[in-house]
């Protein structure tokens, strides 16, 4: 690394190719190592469970339309906890994707 003067009493450093790419591999694993500390510290997301009035919503599906999607297992996965059933919310996502036509 050598020095040049931009304006008189200012020194100002000219870097290399080889420089310049040093100081980023260093900007890269420092970030790198910070990126991973930070992703330790987090918690696991949780599902995010709906109710199937919120799938309504969603799939614009009415309720006894998803009933009977139920009963025959071809709606969303769905979770039954007494009489209380309950859609997962990246589930109920995934089977409209997977449920789409045309296009790539």
């Amino acid at each position: 690394m050598s020095m040049h003067h931009r304006n008189p009493g200012n020194l100002v450093p000219k870097l290399s190719l080889r420089d310049l790419e040093e100081i980023r591999e260093i900007i890269v694993e420092s970030l790198s190592g910070l990126l991973d500390e930070i992703m330790a510290d987090r918690p696991e997301p949780q599902p995010e469970y709906l109710t199937t009035r919120e799938v309504e919503g969603i799939t614009k599906y009415k309720k006894a339309t998803l009933e009977a999607l139920r009963a025959k297992r071809k709606g969303p996965p769905f979770y039954r906890q007494g009489a209380t059933v309950r859609y997962r919310s990246d589930e109920v996502r995934a089977w409209i994707e997977a449920d789409r036509e045309g296009g790539n």
